[in-house]
């Protein structure tokens, strides 16, 4: 949104400092609800918590150095909208990151949770908005992943599309929109090797914290 962009660096790094504010205070609250929609343990959930909080104050520590580069003469322009597709076994700190990022940077945002989560990526929302996020900078759509999630992330109003789930995914976002302006980080299944000379305890310890954690 152009109020968003146009209130300027200052504003936007004090907001997200707010932000970081925010969702420390709602700590407890954001804890239960992972627990109750993701299954997710508190001492998982937690230093997921502290993950996005330490995003907050990245971010609007970073705008101090974009405002740097301007005065040296480096020309900046943001994406305009940016979407952020979220995934399911990192409900909190994964779109916050991207959220944060991205409206840092000047931009509009539309946050797009997985299916599964959607109510902590609500919640992340409101507690944005509280810090005082404009509405219209940070959208929350709430759709499936069918044709309705297709027409969003390939809509030619969207600048940029920041994705955190499967490799296929993001091969698949690309095949709809070979142009598409997309940030992936994508991940796989993978084996776990485990040499004759391991510590057997820490293997077995290693191997079902891979194979669970995070689930």
């Amino acid at each position: 949104a152009s109020s968003w962009r146009d209130a300027g660096p200052a504003h936007h790094r004090a907001v997200l400092i707010r932000a970081a504010d925010e969702m420390e205070r709602q700590r407890g609250d954001t804890l239960a609800l992972m627990a109750h929609e993701a299954a997710k343990t508190i001492g998982e959930g937690d230093p997921e918590v502290s993950e996005a909080i330490d995003f907050a104050r990245y971010y609007g520590s970073c705008i101090d150095d974009l405002v740097a580069a301007e005065r040296r003469g480096a020309t900046f322009e943001p994406f305009g909208v940016v979407v952020v597709a979220s995934p399911w076994n990192f409900p909190y700190a994964i779109p916050a990151g991207g959220v944060l990022a991205a409206l840092a940077a000047g931009n509009a945002v539309v946050l797009k949770p997985a299916p599964e989560v959607r109510r902590t990526a609500l919640l992340l929302a409101q507690q944005l908005w509280a810090a005082g996020v404009p509405a219209d900078a940070l959208q929350y759509v709430a759709c499936p992943d069918d044709e309705v999630g297709r027409h969003l992330v390939t809509h030619p109003g969207v600048g940029a599309v920041v994705l955190t789930g499967a490799y296929e995914t993001a091969m698949r976002f690309l095949d709809w929109a070979p142009s598409m302006r997309l940030f992936a980080e994508t991940s796989r299944q993978y084996a776990l090797v485990t040499a004759a000379a391991a510590a057997e305890d820490a293997a077995i310890t290693d191997l079902v914290r891979s194979a669970f954690g995070q689930a």
